[in-house]
């Protein structure tokens, strides 16, 4: 716990559909339920937040699994702020908030998630805010120790090792969604719209081995897709090698199931991205379009330190090249699932790496620690 700091504040703005409401309720859970600390969730968009949070009433507050979860919009009244107040991505807190904070407040900007090489020099550094004078702390995840490092409850990797050894719990995860448990190649799908995503499933259809693709629904679904308009969850096209299976949008604890119980996860923008790396399986990332490219500048610095691997390397890089440049080469897909065993075995190695690290809420909670004293 922070000491002397007990009431976390968070405050989500919701831009990336469900990437920003998914880390921030991952953060917002891991503080109160691993340590302790009384947390409310201020949120601008709760329609969106309630796909992730099932069950949430459209209310101005509701008690969510431990959280305060409040609508914020231009009418939110505050009485008060927290001992710690944390900014995601840059949001900005309303000034009626800022005028309850004190001089005392810790206020730290989480930023998103980069590889890039200035990530350690920008962490942890602070600023002074141009109309409050309030001290404003930047911090910044990453994959390193000079950074402030990655989501990870502290249960995960115990509960990912159970189901990924238990035939029982994979087949009732599987039945639970009406969906076979077959032997295919099983793949997940997760994208942007400008992902070359038809070209992908017309490659695997056409291919020599029999895979299955599950996709998530949302609103990102091309149109047609497999020359099927107007798809809906629970439909099932079969063509050629390939079976493509609609399932419904899933919670976080299914998602992470379906990425435990997949052979390949194509994951997009953070809070996926993340999650499939502790899910140890081979992933496609596809991260947020950027103007002039600079989300290529992103994805080639994680894949030049992910996987800087002198077998692998190169036919990593191609295809995630190509899934996020739109323009689909069936020759990487090749290629890639030539080398496919050498890739599990390092990404699993690198996932275990990267678990010997602190996570994010504890390395947070000593930096506001740090940072009080």
């Amino acid at each position: 716990m922070v000491k002397n700091q007990e009431k976390v504040d968070i405050f989500c703005k919701i831009v990336d559909n469900f990437g920003d409401i998914g880390v921030c309720w991952r953060l917002a859970k891991q503080l109160h339920h691993e340590h302790g600390l009384s947390v409310r969730l201020f949120v601008d968009d709760l329609s969106i937040a309630a796909k992730i949070l099932t069950g949430l009433r459209n209310e101005e507050e509701d008690m969510h699994d431990g959280v305060s979860i409040i609508r914020w919009g231009g009418a939110t009244q505050f009485t008060d702020a927290a001992d710690v107040v944390v900014e995601t991505f840059a949001c900005g807190l309303p000034s009626t908030y800022l005028r309850q904070m004190q001089v005392e407040t810790i206020w730290v900007n989480v930023d998103y998630l980069s590889a890039e090489a200035w990530v350690p020099e920008f962490h942890a550094l602070s600023g002074k805010h141009h109309e409050t004078n309030f001290k404003r702390h930047f911090y910044f995840p990453g994959f390193n120790e000079q950074t402030g490092g990655l989501l990870r409850e502290q249960d995960l990797i115990t509960r990912r090792n159970g189901f990924q050894q238990s035939g029982d719990q994979q087949s009732d995860f599987w039945n639970g969604l009406n969906t076979a448990h077959t032997n295919d190649l099983k793949i997940s799908l997760f994208s942007y719209a400008n992902a070359p995503v038809n070209d992908f499933l017309q490659s695997l259809a056409e291919g020599e081995r029999q895979v299955s693709v599950y996709i998530p629904f949302n609103n990102h679904l091309p149109t047609p897709l497999l020359g099927n308009h107007d798809l809906a969850v629970g439909d099932r096209i079969k063509s050629g090698n390939l079976t493509l299976q609609v399932l419904p949008f899933l919670s976080q604890e299914d998602y992470d199931f379906l990425l435990w119980a997949c052979d390949i996860n194509f994951v997009r923008g953070e809070d996926s991205w993340v999650r499939a790396i502790w899910s140890g399986r081979p992933f496609i990332w596809q991260p947020y379009w950027q103007e002039g490219n600079v989300h290529l500048l992103k994805l080639n610095a994680f894949l030049n330190g992910f996987y800087a691997h002198p077998y692998i390397g190169r036919t990593l890089t191609k295809l995630h090249e190509s899934w996020s440049t739109g323009v689909f080469h069936h020759h990487a897909w090749q290629d890639y699932l030539a080398k496919l065993g050498a890739v599990s075995e390092h990404t699993k190695q690198q996932s275990n790496r990267l678990i010997q690290q602190d996570d994010l809420a504890t390395r947070l909670l000593a930096f506001c620690a740090n940072s009080a004293n």
